[in-house]
């Protein structure tokens, strides 16, 4: 097949999916051709006519101007969105429905919602992982930890961290944009065992944080959190990317409970979920002191990932769908 390729417009972490995202159409024999949306609608209208694609795919949809969105709509090539962002901005997402012929969304919840909206073709696709680049590997002392968190400050991470500072002495690390203000108040109170980078890290840098700590805390972001455009108070059923990203550096997680999450993993075997803070501080201290169990969970985890959860799988499963 030829792919035309729509990416996100977002950068960061988006630059890794979209390339890992690329080659897996590639390795399955695909001739696939990025487009990004600056280049504007005349590039990709010049774009179609050489390339004449069998499948237009987009990725994430939130920048797609009504412009680009029209044209998908009138042009005959079948048409794919690939929604990166569900729940969280479904004010904006649910109009784009309309434009493409597949919806593929990250989230059991959000599927439940264009289901109900009436489109026709609404499937499951959680983003995946690139396990050559999401591996295990020695990291020196600068990455260990016994408790690691990345991520950005929503408020449910702010008060779990808060809780675990004022009860407990293991060293937490927190890596992610915006924790500036919080490590100097939570500084003032001598948390000694806090290490916070405040900013944005590469995938590679992130790797090793996760293979440098005892436990990865992979905290969900809230469905209410103030910056969500997500009226409908949609709650999220589904994992995030970074569940796939962890366990394949064979690292040991902890996770917020998610509905969907005994789908993906097996609970107690590859990975853990707690409740509610006090279970997750419970567990904490177990998992600290039984590093075998541990780092047998994390084993197993990897090879789910290797064996499910790769960006390859998730690419072969829109193809079939689509071509289905």
């Amino acid at each position: 097949m030829k792919i035309l390729f729509i990416t996100s417009g977002f950068r960061a972490v988006y630059y890794f999916f979209e390339q890992s995202i690329v080659e897996a159409f590639q390795n399955a024999g695909h001739d696939c051709e990025p487009f990004t949306l600056n280049m504007g609608l005349n590039a990709l209208q010049l774009m179609k006519e050489s390339l004449q694609p069998d499948l237009i795919v987009a990725m994430g949809g939130l920048k797609i101007s009504k412009p680009i969105l029209e044209f998908l709509k009138q042009t005959k090539v079948k048409s794919a969105i690939w929604m990166t962002e569900d729940p969280y901005y479904m004010d904006w997402t649910i109009p784009l429905i309309t434009y493409f012929d597949y919806i593929f969304t990250i989230d059991q919840a959000a599927l439940e919602q264009y289901k109900r909206l009436g489109h026709p073709h609404v499937y499951h696709l959680p983003l995946g992982t690139d396990p050559a680049m999401y591996r295990s590997t020695p990291v020196s002392e600068e990455f260990t930890s016994d408790i690691c968190l990345v991520g950005v400050p929503y408020s449910n991470r702010i008060e779990l961290i808060e809780f675990l500072l004022q009860r407990t002495d293991y060293q937490i690390q927190i890596v992610g944009r915006g924790w500036g203000k919080y490590n100097n108040e939570w500084t003032k109170n001598l948390y000694r065992g806090l290490d916070l980078v405040n900013a944005w890290v590469r995938p590679e840098t992130v790797v090793n944080y996760y293979n440098g700590s005892k436990i990865v805390l992979n905290i969900h972001r809230p469905s209410h959190e103030k910056y969500n455009k997500n009226r409908m108070g949609i709650i999220a059923k589904s994992i995030n990317n970074r569940t796939f990203d962890a366990a394949s550096c064979e690292a040991f997680q902890l996770i917020d409970s998610k509905e969907e999450l005994v789908n993906h993993f097996e609970e107690g075997k590859e990975i853990v979920s707690f409740e509610d803070k006090h279970d997750l501080l419970e567990k904490i201290h177990y998992y600290i002191a039984h590093d075998e169990e541990r780092k047998r969970m994390a084993k197993k985890a990897r090879q789910r990932v290797l064996t499910s959860h790769t960006f390859q799988h998730r690419i072969d499963h829109l193809l079939m769908k689509v071509q289905s």
